[in-house]
């Protein structure tokens, strides 16, 4: 007797949008292309978290689905992206961030194999080849060595997002320290496990360094630093968090 078929596992792309005119079409027309090379359901939801530029329209021209986040916070935008999709699997990418390639078989190879609850990917910056060689390799590598990655792509099974109630909407940033630290718990109930996708030849990942292009390394860290004291405390504060929502950089 022939073995049924395997279902494609459905996949949603939450996008987080905040003023992102400049960024987001390009992110949009990235994914809308790699997902050509899935096989399964693919949708993309763009969340307007209370633009006041041209970011809801963009998205709209695009045909992609488009819900509204009044509270200016990226939990909040995430979780708002997620509750709309019935989609086996959750993607969630920064609005400035574009994918290249088969990624999104290799978040469903991943899931499905009954051994991973979610991960992250490796990230390069759209930077010059200095600043490539140290994040791509480096701090890609050192977070790693921990299994920790950071937001810029982020995957997990639907199930066991509602099971941890997905991004804690009390902090205004590291919130996806916290989603990842849940999920993990949550993985070894069940033997499975926090995965990272890392560099490949048919996948690409990039993201806008922006921020460190508009301040530079040191005004950003001298800019957070104060995070360092009292952090459980200040990361549920918006006012301590502002760097991180400036839509003007």
């Amino acid at each position: 007797m022939a073995r049924p078929l395997k279902k494609k596992q459905s996949i949603t792309v939450v996008i987080p949008a905040y003023n992102e005119e400049n960024y987001l079409e390009k992110t949009l027309k990235s994914v809308i292309k790699a997902s050509k090379l899935y096989k399964g359901k693919l949708e993309i939801v763009v969340v307007d978290n209370n633009s006041s530029d041209r970011t809801a329209e963009i998205a709209h021209e695009a045909g992609v689905r488009v819900v509204y986040e009044p509270k200016n916070q990226i939990a909040r935008a995430r979780n708002a992206g997620a509750a709309v999709s019935k989609s086996d699997y959750l993607v969630f990418l920064d609005a400035d961030t574009t994918v290249k390639g088969d990624i999104f078989q290799k978040v469903a190879n991943n899931l499905s194999s009954g051994k991973v609850i979610g991960g992250g990917a490796w990230a390069e910056p759209d930077t010059g080849l200095g600043g490539k060689i140290i994040f791509k390799y480096l701090i890609n590598g050192v977070l790693s060595l921990k299994n920790v990655t950071v937001g810029p792509f982020l995957y997990c099974e639907r199930e066991a997002f509602e099971k941890v109630g997905g991004f804690d909407e009390e902090l205004y940033t590291a919130e996806e320290f916290s989603f990842a630290d849940s999920l993990k718990k949550e993985g070894k109930k069940n033997k499975k496990k926090w995965k990272i996708i890392k560099f490949g030849k048919k996948h690409r990942i990039v993201t806008s360094a922006r921020r460190f292009g508009a301040y530079g390394g040191l005004e950003m860290l001298t800019k957070n630093v104060h995070l360092i004291w009292n952090h459980h405390e200040k990361i549920r504060k918006k006012e301590h968090c502002d760097f991180w929502y400036d839509d003007s950089k």
